[in-house]
């Protein structure tokens, strides 16, 4: 490279004392890399280059974000996929399944395996036939307002074709017998449907699974009891109390298989409300804890080669991403119900699968509002299949509301239908996921259809799951109520009064009409509008509550790529967009001077004033001072300033306009920022412990007091004495779990009942209660009963 050389002119273009003179001979030499003197030729409109760096910098944080979320969802993706061969592969059949592209509509076969051990079950005196007890199809389609369910009726009588080839005519789930082939495609040939996908489960994995998620909280819509008796009926054993309550393994998996009592219709209804039931307490958090619950989905089924690949996997997943915030709505089956098994006539089965396919329009809220208000005016009222409800019912649910803590509001109007079956009441308690306990209770209604029960409830857990994000709210005559649906039914009305929730819930089929739903939360009225203060109940938090061990997965190194990434590409964006804006107004700032420099500079070169031209300019710097457009040496008359070839700048009075070379610390400093910022991410997710989380040390209480819940029974005539004495207990760090009435008639005193095993803590609380004289004594079955199987209960008489 050449010296550098300083340049100064006079303002009349002559060569000022101090400077370089120019050889001899009197010729003026041009530069390096300017042509000779003369006039300039003319040249092309000068390039503006930062935004092609602008544009290569936009492009590369956007490929950025790209592989990082790419990196993200491929990497959970893999974990599905690996998740899912927990339980091997289904051998389905080649050609059986239909394939999907991404974000085509797919449908999905959910089978309940009937497989499960002879002990316990002596239906078939020891053996079960391997039959399918539930198939689900699931139709998941982004271009309709719905995703839909519709069960095929297990009874359902159509011809299945063996793998031999033989064919006989006999109940669908039997299908299954012969493999998971034949039963896809008999569904095939008698409903004309194909299937993407299948997916299996058992007994076993079913229950497994709803322990791991932490139980599912769901409404059981009637009683269902049985026991085995000898020389009496042989099946599934049941014992379920109404109601809304927190169902685990067992219970759930027998409220979703029993399979006596009622229609094909409503076994299979029943187990859709549960999935619904799931999809509401989880669904919100499934986003927060998706390694957890693709865990558990792998453990509880077993699926087709299609959901164990990386493709088959990716096309769901877009088809269930552009479904995302679709409804779910539950098709019936349309078929004729026999004693034995059930028919259906092609034109039966065509309207079902028409109906799964294309489904219903969405909901006109609008009709149902002018529907609420045309109740509430009782012009509607009238023609509704309702009468009035039995003075009979009303007077026991008249005597339970004594002993409730809150008013019982019980329905004036019942289902005409089924008025010929009187109604039941029950109270309970129920308790949240924290171990606080709730009073509730639960009338059921028949709704004159085998299996048809709908429920009227209250309760004082006002947060509870199922209240989540109501479909539509309307207001009418006082009260607002929160209306739930289930495809275009409706499937709850909700209200809040008294400090607690009410609601009507509907039949597992939804036979009870939009109306009939309305009017039925409309005449549901309390029988005390107002309660005393003193019989507010004690809910305190259950202490020392255990929590189930969750191990934390550890960050792989994809997943770690992809949210670093995702981090980088948050913090260069803004700092992008700023270079890019500060790089254009000095574009737009120089322009001018550089255009007035190339008309200066072309005079003086017509006149031979050039003496030198600064050689060291990079070639960034050259072309933001113009220095290509001005080849003829023409930089010496750039508005009478000064170039600072060293420094990389051009000065002009007191504007200064900065070269390339004072970027490089500005573009410098933010990049070695987000080195460190993601270095840093990276030793903090590589230190993280991957040992399992430990659950709560438990509170450790004095051994002058008990460590298991009290509840307090008031038998006297005095309002809140069970109150009082729980307040006092509560004083004392005492749990009380509840407080409540009782009606019998018992002799003057304070009785502390104790269950098997609690005699020593019993005595701890006579103790703590010496000043009453209180009697010891195990606790009687009724007693127990009424106080939900508390351990320690006292009564006071």
């Amino acid at each position: 490279m050449g010296v550098p050389v300083s340049v100064t002119t006079s303002p009349r273009g002559g060569v000022r004392p101090g400077a370089p003179s120019p050889p001899r001979g009197g010729t003026p030499v041009a530069p390096p890399g300017l042509p000779p003197s003369g006039p300039p030729p003319p040249q092309p409109p000068a390039r503006r280059p930062g935004w092609k760096r602008i544009l290569l910098g936009a492009v590369i944080v956007l490929l950025c974000a790209a592989g990082g979320s790419a990196v993200f969802v491929v990497e959970q993706v893999h974990t599905l996929r690996d998740d899912l061969k927990q339980n091997g592969i289904l051998n389905v059949g080649s050609g059986q399944l239909a394939s999907a592209g991404a974000g085509d509509p797919q449908t999905l076969l959910l089978v309940g395996n009937d497989t499960r051990s002879g002990a316990g079950f002596k239906y078939y005196r020891g053996y079960v036939p391997n039959l399918a007890n539930e198939m689900l199809l699931v139709r998941i389609d982004p271009s309709k307002p719905y995703i839909s369910m519709m069960s095929i009726p297990r009874e359902l009588n159509v011809p299945i074709t063996r793998p031999n080839g033989s064919t006989y005519v006999g109940r669908i789930n039997s299908a299954y017998t012969y493999g998971i082939g034949t039963l896809v495609s008999t569904i095939k040939q008698v409903l004309g449907l194909s299937v993407n996908h299948v997916m299996v489960t058992t007994f076993g994995r079913f229950e497994r699974a709803v322990n791991e998620m932490g139980c599912v909280y769901s409404t059981v819509d009637r009683r269902y009891y049985h026991v085995n008796l000898p020389y009496g009926p042989q099946y599934q054993e049941i014992n379920l109390q109404p109601g809304y309550q927190k169902m685990c393994g067992n219970a759930a998996e027998e409220f979703v298989s029993y399979r006596h009592g009622d229609t094909s219709l409503v076994r299979d209804a029943r187990d859709q409300s549960f999935l619904l039931d799931v999809k509401k307490q989880y669904g919100p958090t499934l986003s927060d804890n998706i390694g957890k619950f693709e865990h558990i989905f792998g453990q509880a089924v077993q699926t087709d080669r299609g959901l164990q690949s990386t493709t088959g996997l990716l096309n769901l997943i877009n088809t269930l991403v552009f479904s995302a915030g679709l409804a779910v709505r539950q098709v019936h089956f349309q078929a004729s119900l026999q004693p034995t098994f059930d028919t259906a006539t092609p034109q039966q089965i065509q309207a079902s699968v028409h109906n799964f396919l294309f489904g219903a329009s969405p909901v006109n809220k609008q009709s149902t509002a002018a529907v609420a208000r045309a109740v509430h005016s009782r012009k509607a009222v009238a023609r509704l299949p309702l009468v009035p409800t039995p003075a009979s019912a009303l007077g026991q649910a008249q005597a339970q509301a004594l002993k409730l803590p809150f008013p019982l509001e019980f329905p004036r109007v019942e289902d005409r239908g089924g008025s010929v079956i009187p109604s039941s009441l029950r109270r309970y308690l129920i308790h949240g996921p924290d171990g606080s306990a709730y009073q509730a209770y639960v009338a059921v209604f028949y709704a004159g259809q085998l299996g048809q029960y709908y429920d009227v409830q209250g309760m004082s857990w006002t947060t509870a799951p199922q209240f989540d994000s109501p479909d539509q709210t309307v207001s009418v005559g006082g009260r607002t109520y929160y209306l739930y649906y289930v495809g275009s039914n409706i499937n709850m009305v909700a209200w809040y009064e008294h400090g607690s929730v009410y609601w009507v819930r509907n039949t597992l089929t939804d036979s009870i009409g939009n109306g009939e739903m309305l009017a039925i939360a409309e005449q549901t009225k309390p029988f005390t509008a107002v309660h005393s203060t003193s019989r507010v109940p004690v809910i305190l938090r259950a202490v020392g509550v255990p929590t189930r061990t969750v191990k934390v997965k550890p960050t792989s190194t994809k997943l770690l790529v992809g949210g670093l990434a995702g981090l980088v590409t948050l913090i260069a964006l803004p700092l992008l967009a700023f270079l890019a804006l500060r790089r254009i107004l000095d574009l737009r700032r120089a322009r001018p001077d550089l255009a007035a420099g190339q008309q200066s500079g072309a005079r003086l070169a017509a006149q031979g004033g050039l003496a030198a031209v600064p050689a060291g300019p990079s070639a960034n710097l050259r072309r933001l001072l113009g220095l290509d457009a001005l080849r003829t040496g023409a930089l010496s008359g750039l508005g009478g300033g000064t170039p600072h070839v060293a420094s990389g700048r051009w000065s002009e009075g007191t504007r200064v306009y900065r070269g390339s070379k004072v970027y490089r610390p500005l573009v410098l400093t933010p990049v070695i920022v987000l080195l460190v910022i993601a270095a840093g991410a990276a030793v903090y997710l590589a230190v993280q412990p991957t040992t399992p989380v430990a659950r709560p040390k438990p509170v450790h209480r004095s051994r002058t007091l008990p460590d298991v819940p009290v509840v307090v029974l008031n038998a006297t005539q005095t309002d809140g004495a069970a109150h009082e004495l729980a307040v006092f207990l509560q004083r004392r760090k005492v749990r009380v779990s509840a407080v409540g009435n009782v009606t019998e008639t018992l002799p003057p005193g304070t009785e502390i009942l104790y269950a098997s095993g609690e005699h020593s803590q019993a005595k701890l609380l006579a103790k703590l209660l010496a000043t009453r004289s209180p009697s010891v004594a195990p606790i009687d079955p009724v007693t127990s009963a009424a106080a939900d199987g508390a351990k320690l209960v006292v009564v006071i008489a």
